[in-house]
């Protein structure tokens, strides 16, 4: 299991907020569990990974444009 860094804490826009609950597979996972997403294919993309940004992400960021 993953080891997790104490909480933090910030501030989202509304939009923002909006956005994240669209992906939480309608209450399926927490926020947090969907920020940890969003991160890990953040990371992977800007490394070059070839786990890049799932299908899903891409689909949302097209759908919000």
């Amino acid at each position: 299991m993953a080891s997790f860094a104490p909480p933090l804490s910030f501030s989202i826009t509304e939009e923002q907020l909006a956005w994240l609950d669209q992906r939480r597979r309608h209450g399926a996972l927490s926020r947090s569990a969907a920020l940890r997403q969003v991160l890990d294919a953040a990371i992977a993309a800007e490394q070059g990974g070839a786990g890049g940004p799932s299908p899903a992400l891409l689909a949302t960021v097209a759908a919000q444009r």
